[in-house]
């Protein structure tokens, strides 16, 4: 008796761990008009002239209750899944990312945009999220309080972005106000590195003419929060 009521209570319990995981980002992936299907949100979006845009997006499903997350993935879905009349032909747009750590409670997800809707090449752009133990956080919460992003790195990470660039590249447009740098905008932690993303949006061959300087946090030290400050 004690066993055969054992054997039906874990039953019971693995079949609702089980479906735990999946039922926020389904939940959510519904509520945007999409169908979860493969570990990704698909949807298919129309036009008045029948032209379509498969739509497809990557999220971290432990994440997406995180508001600006959120907001991130109902524009993506708005823009794509709603193609405006004047897009003459078929395309899609194919969300994906990846998770970089650092230390054991930040971290930080770096999503690819691949788009075509169309013209000569697809277009790509990187949008960058980083939480604190979930908490999201800026560039400017790594550093000591008194601290601006975009005052305090430059001439900390100027020289690791001249390693990246090339001596023949033109260092202002990677400095805060210039076309490449969009203020620091495309940030990730990895390990012990902050890797800048310039520029996060291309137009043209995917990632083509994107640089990603890594600039070890030791570089930071006077100026970084979790070092004391």
């Amino acid at each position: 008796m004690f066993r055969t009521i054992t054997v039906v209570l874990c039953l019971v319990a693995a079949g609702c761990s089980s479906t735990t995981p999946d039922e926020t980002p389904t939940a959510f992936c519904a509520e945007v008009g999409g169908t979860w299907d493969n570990d990704a949100c698909k949807l298919t979006g129309t036009n008045a002239k029948h032209i379509t845009v498969d739509v497809s997006a990557e999220y971290p499903t432990d994440l997406v209750d995180e508001p600006a997350l959120q907001d991130f993935l109902r524009k993506f879905f708005a823009t794509y899944g709603h193609p405006d009349d004047q897009v003459a032909q078929n395309g899609h747009a194919s969300l994906t990312y990846k998770t970089y750590t650092h230390g054991g409670h930040v971290k930080s997800i770096v999503f690819s945009n691949d788009w075509y809707l169309g013209g000569a090449h697809p277009n790509d752009e990187i949008v960058t999220y980083s939480f604190d133990d979930k908490k999201a956080i800026t560039l400017t919460d790594l550093l000591c309080p008194g601290n601006d992003a975009l005052t305090a790195l430059p001439p900390i990470v100027r020289p690791f972005i001249r390693q990246a660039i090339g001596e023949d590249g033109d260092i202002s447009r990677y400095e805060p106000g210039g076309d490449y740098a969009e203020n620091y905008k495309a940030w990730y932690l990895d390990g012990d590195d902050l890797v800048l993303v310039m520029p996060a949006s291309r137009f043209g061959p995917v990632h083509s003419g994107m640089w990603q300087p890594r600039i070890p946090l030791s570089a930071l030290r006077p100026i970084l929060r979790e070092t004391g400050c």
